[in-house]
Formats: structure tokens, C-alpha cells, sequence
């Protein structure tokens, strides 16, 4: 009877260290990989932020004019004659043209908030995601490694007439 129970017991031995170590590369490689990823998001971070408008016109074939007051002059002809055309053309007085503007652009920018709080809200999703999901590839090893060692440690030991052999 004792032969079987040894033969078990170097069995048991045998499946928690073989579990133990699956739980350590386990670990190592997901480790790995988060690190990994937040690497490659930081140089994708990092080249995003060094372009410069002039590398975003470079690529659709175009080139900044270098005198701001060119650009100024063209921008400030072109809001007047605008200006000018709507009025021209515009059926209603100028108070109720005022009022239809202010209603307009109020409604953009109820749109535009409510589209950076949508926005915002989906960013920190994103993020609580990918830190549950690193927290979650780090903990189970770190847990399974500690049970492990306990129930190779324990696995010697008799108490009262019980074989003492837990694996949990």
C-alpha cells in the first residue's frame, strides 16, 4: 500500500511541477508581449507627434508658402467676399440672420462636445481593457506559482494520519 502511495505522491510531484513551470513560461510570454505592445504603442506615439504640418503636406504634394502675411492677405479677401455674398444673398434681416447663426453654431457645439465625451469615454474603455488584460496575464502566474510552491512544500508532511498532500 505504501508503494502506491508513493508511486502517487512523485506523480502528484510531478504534475504540480510540470504545471508550476507551464505557469512560469506562460508568464514570461505574456510579460513579454505586454511589454512589447507598450513599446510599439510608444513609437507609434512618438512618430505621430514629431510630424509636422509640413511632413503631412510633403506627402500629398503640396508645400506651406513661407510669407504669413501671403496666407494672411488671401485668408482675410476671401472671409470678406464671403461675408459680402452672404449678405447679398441672404432673404432675411440682418437680427433674425444673427439669431439663425448664434442657433447654428450652438448646435455644433453641443455636437462637438457631446462627440469629445463619446470619444473620451471609449479612449478610457480602451484603456481599462488593456490594463485589465495585462493585470490579468501577470496575476494568474504570479498566483499559480505560490500555490504551487506551497503544495510542493506541503507534500512531505503528515498531519494526524492524513496523507497532508493538497494541491490547491
Amino acid at each position: 500500500m505504501t508503494n502506491r502511495m508513493s508511486n502517487a505522491v512523485g506523480t502528484a510531484k510531478g504534475v504540480v511541477e510540470s504545471a508550476a513551470s507551464g505557469a512560469g513560461v506562460a508568464a514570461t510570454a505574456a510579460r513579454t508581449t505586454a511589454f512589447d505592445v507598450a513599446k510599439a504603442i510608444a513609437g507609434v506615439a512618438a512618430t505621430v507627434g514629431a510630424l509636422g504640418f509640413d511632413d503631412v503636406l510633403g506627402w500629398v504634394g503640396l508645400a506651406r508658402k513661407r510669407s504669413p502675411l501671403t496666407a494672411l492677405g488671401l485668408f482675410g479677401a476671401g472671409l470678406a467676399v464671403g461675408a459680402g455674398v452672404a449678405l447679398m444673398l441672404s432673404p432675411t434681416s440682418g437680427e433674425a440672420l444673427r439669431r439663425e447663426l448664434l442657433t447654428r453654431l450652438d448646435g455644433l457645439k453641443r455636437q462637438a462636445t457631446r462627440g469629445v465625451e463619446q470619444a473620451e469615454r471609449k479612449v478610457q474603455d480602451k484603456v481599462g481593457n488593456a490594463v485589465d488584460a495585462v493585470k490579468g496575464a501577470v496575476a494568474p502566474s504570479e498566483t499559480s506559482s505560490a500555490n504551487s510552491h506551497y503544495g510542493i512544500e506541503g507534500a512531505g508532511r503528515t498531519h494526524g494520519g492524513e496523507s497532508g498532500h493538497h494541491l490547491s
